[in-house]
């Protein structure tokens, strides 16, 4: 005899699938948006090698000073930000770093040392 508040097996092996299904679909769905989209390495450092000629230009006429970019991060695809790594030229010991919006390689902001980034040129 069943209870009428007892659910059938087939239901709940249903009901299981479809819990199953929806969880799978969740997981897929967040592995593909967050593994692709990112960029080759080709496509990074063509971003990079335009960024160079920037990222100098932009310390040279706010800060006065020439710099050394030896690396970079390009935050993709969780967001279109680059940024370059280096130093000052005449300074090994001020390590700098510069955050520009790809592609449009505006410059969103520079970091370094405080009594570096204070001696912004206006």
């Amino acid at each position: 005899m069943r209870y009428p508040t007892q659910t059938p097996v087939g239901n709940r092996n249903i009901r299981l699938l479809k819990y199953f299904s929806l969880l799978l679909l969740t997981l897929c769905t967040v592995t593909i948006a967050t593994g692709c989209g990112g960029l080759s390495d080709k496509e990074a450092k063509t971003f990079y090698k335009k960024a160079i000629p920037i990222g100098q230009k932009y310390f040279q006429e706010h800060y006065d000073a020439e710099i050394i970019f030896t690396d970079y991060d390009i935050n993709m695809p969780n967001s279109s930000t680059m940024f370059l790594y280096g130093y000052v030229k005449n300074d090994q010991t001020i390590n700098i770093s510069l955050s520009l919006d790809i592609p449009s390689m505006e410059i969103r902001s520079a970091k370094g040392p405080e009594d570096f980034i204070k001696k912004r040129i206006q």
